[in-house]
């Protein structure tokens, strides 16, 4: 007996006595300066220390639990910090930027600190909210993935597969996308890409644990956003620790991740490096398991770190990237497909602060690329190389008149090279390399006209050199905060994103003599119309209804007066349509968000959508878009348990996507798929439902932190109907169902 009470009290000893420590950092948001004799107040515990000369401030030693981080400085803005999971295995590292807060004479206001409903960038005032690490590593389907957990956003549903993290916002295609990381823009960051223009994959290669807080937006776009029609993810890289080294390994069904960070120098640089092997590729190359693949052989690997270098007076340099290749080999009886992908982002970034602002230079090289073959009884039938080697530079100066009013002048500049080669039916439809330019400029200025009044206007210029295509771009928006915690925003701006360049050097043969038919088309022009009202009920939960129009003309649609094809209904791929700019589209809706933000370890998130989504071809008759689903909603909810266990609950429901349907009958007579040509993206696919379930064990012990996860997709193992097809063995129509359960269980260890 006193054998065990004496384990029992070593246990809750080392459980009790087990501490870690919260660091961070001040800076003014615009000058880049440091805020010293801060007051940071720390609950639960009732602590409070003051940052020093040089903006730090420390809690060291405290006990394992959950915290909340509340920043007072004289002349700014309140900051806060809902939630900060102390474990054993990682101290945590905060880097937080203040705004001033602004002055009007005749006016006294107390203001709620900024939370995660408003962006990062203060130029956004509508159609955006920021995320978290710990929202994407929490949200049930999420997978850790940024465009997954997007999906439980209002406004955001996925393109109709499971298989990938395509992502459909207001119903615009996929394409119109833009990733952006350090604030530049960048390729697909993703494995398994859907083809040409893809913005999407299978698998992220931007791990969640490698993100710091970054913005989603998913409409009516400040200025300095070129190069997108229908979103925009705004990646930031996450810092390493600057005093303490640390390691993360974590074990998956997706892969096999190793990650480092700690100190560079004694004057508080750091480093990151993570490091992702495919778990499959590993098992059969090891021979440890027999998997029946059916021939079909994945494998994929990726890359990513920050180096970060402050100096004394000549600013931060960072030196960044991330990189990820993948390859499949789906070998049969008689024929064989063989792919190859590439991306790789190398980037050095350089923020400077100067009187009254800063400067911040972006210099990037990035490459992506893709290599197909397909051979029928040993012979190529199709070779297809695509790549994109870039050089991209991005500037810009922030000026901050005072406290009410800042000024952003940006200049982008793109190198756009490449490698164009594909060759099937026995002719070459690509065969071009060489380099082209891709220019953009943008001014927009912010101002607090009073407590409650603010606005953003400015204007986006871009010219590309290939065909000359140009265009002037304005944006606004303003809101309007009321007394009693409503925010009442409205957002116009005019958007564009630039087609795939292989596109362009698409080749129509006649006889043998070929021509570049759509080498003039130009970016289709949408014009986005936003109206939005957010209310806080209470401390933790809000209300936002958002309603937009988005007008689209310009839109390249078949020259064929009887073809219903457009690139608004278009994910990825090149056309092999003549096309011509005299297409429009349109689309509007109203989306709804109640959300409870993590508090006393419980939260939610409730959102339903209500759009229709339609273009116009040559012959002026309306069609749905394929991804006109009419509805949507999603039901998340999430509670924490003693710190230890995590259970989260996502409910995802929406209309089907929109097709064609084939018409059986000829399809027999001919021996192959005919379309019912009356009956143009009128049919619909049945209600497509999933239920993801994640549920995660924290252990912590003397220095490191085990966590152990599952996250179960479609735990109802329900059949989403997803492709219509016809069999021409079976004289029938077949059906593609999207995924089945399929559960994605890890352990990780921080230490």
């Amino acid at each position: 007996m006193r054998v065990f009470i004496i384990i029992g009290l070593f246990i809750s000893y080392t459980s009790f006595s087990q501490t870690q420590n919260i660091r961070g950092r001040l800076l003014d948001k615009h000058i880049q300066q440091p805020i010293f004799f801060a007051d940071i107040y720390l609950s639960p515990g009732n602590q409070v220390v003051k940052s020093d000369s040089l903006g730090y401030f420390a809690f060291p030693k405290l006990p394992l639990n959950s915290y909340q981080i509340r920043v007072r400085a004289l002349g700014y803005e309140e900051f806060s910090i809902p939630k900060i999971e102390l474990i054993a295995g990682k101290e945590s590292y905060l880097a937080i930027e203040m705004e001033e807060k602004p002055i009007f004479l005749q006016e006294v206001r107390i203001q709620a600190e900024k939370s995660k409903e408003v962006a990062k960038n203060e130029f956004t005032l509508v159609s955006a909210r920021q995320f978290s690490l710990l929202e994407a590593q929490r949200y049930a389907g999420g997978f850790q993935d940024p465009a997954r957990m997007a999906l439980n956003f209002a406004g955001v549903t996925n393109a109709g597969s499971d298989q990938n993290n395509e992502i459909i916002i207001r119903g615009n295609s996929p394409k119109g996308l833009l990733w952006r990381m350090e604030g530049i823009e960048i390729p697909n960051p993703n494995h398994f890409g859907d083809g040409q223009g893809s913005t999407s994959g299978i698998i992220s290669m931007i791990n969640s644990t490698s993100l710091a807080n970054s913005d989603f937006m998913s409409g009516a776009f400040p200025a300095e956003y070129g190069n997108a029609s229908s979103g925009v993810f705004d990646l930031s890289l996450r810092r390493g620790n600057n005093q303490k080294r640390e390691w993360m390994t974590t074990l998956s069904v997706v892969g096999l991740d190793v990650a480092g960070e700690g100190p560079l120098g004694n004057k508080g640089g750091s480093y990151r490096v993570g490091l992702r092997y495919s778990t499959l590729e590993i098992l059969l190359k090891s021979g440890l398991v027999n998997i029946n693949t059916g021939n079909f052989k994945p494998a994929y690997r990726d890359l990513n770190y920050l180096f970060e270098l402050p100096t004394k007076k000549s600013g931060t340099f960072t030196l960044w990237g991330i990189a990820g290749a993948n390859n499949t080999e789906d070998i049969k009886t008689t024929t064989s497909d063989f792919t190859n992908s590439q991306v790789v982002v190398g980037g050095l970034s350089h923020k400077l602060p100067v009187k009254s602002g800063h400067i911040k230079t972006v210099l990037a090289y990035m490459t992506e690329s893709t290599e197909i073959i397909q051979e029928t009884r040993s012979v190529t039938t199709r070779e297809q190389t695509y790549q994109y080697p870039t050089w991209r530079l991005n500037s810009y100066y922030l000026h901050r008149f005072n406290s009410t009013a800042q000024l952003k002048i940006g200049v982008n500049m793109s190198q756009l090279g490449y490698n164009l080669y594909e060759f099937r039916n026995k002719l070459i439809y690509l065969n071009d390399k060489d380099k082209t330019y891709y220019w953009q400029q943008y001014i927009q200025f912010h101002k607090k006209w009073t407590s409650q009044l603010s606005m953003t206007a400015g204007i986006h210029r871009y010219e590309f050199e290939l065909n000359k295509a140009q265009g002037w771009e304005p944006r606004m928006s303003v809101l309007w905060e009321t007394k009693s915690g409503g925010r009442l925003g409205l957002g116009l701006g005019v958007h564009s994103r630039l087609d795939p360049l292989s596109l362009y050097f698409y080749k129509r043969y006649t006889g043998s003599t070929s021509r570049l038919p759509n080498m003039n088309i130009k970016p289709a022009i949408s014009l986005h119309q936003v109206i939005s009202y957010d209310q806080r009920i209470g401390e933790n939960t809000r209300l936002k209804l958002e309603a937009y129009v988005q007008n689209i003309s310009q839109a390249p649609v078949d020259s064929n007066r009887n073809s219903p094809f457009s690139l608004l209904n278009y994910s990825s791929g090149i056309p092999t349509q003549v096309l011509e700019n005299s297409g429009i589209g349109e689309n509007k809706g109203i989306e709804l968000t109640l959300e409870r933000f993590l508090s006393n370890d419980f939260y939610y998130l409730i959102t339903a959508s209500v759009f229709d989504t339609k273009y116009q071809a040559k012959k002026n008759v309306w069609y749905n878009t394929q991804f006109n689903n009419n509805y949507a909603a999603n039901v998340l909810v999430g509670k924490d348990f003693r710190q230890k266990f995590s259970v989260n609950l996502r409910y995802l429901i929406r209309g089907g996507n929109r097709y064609t349907p084939i018409n059986l009958s000829e399809s027999i007579k001919r021996n192959t798929t005919v379309l019912t040509s009356s009956q143009i993206m009128q049919a619909q696919y049945p209600t497509f439902q999933r239920l993801d379930l994640s549920i995660a064990y924290k252990l912590n012990r003397a220095k490191h932190t085990w966590t152990i996860r599952a996250d179960l997709q479609n735990i109802l193992d329900i059949d989403n109907v997803i492709e219509e097809r016809y069999d021409s063995n079976a004289k029938a129509l077949t059906y593609r169902y999207a995924l089945p359960l399929i559960p994605i269980l890890s352990t990780r260890v921080d230490f």
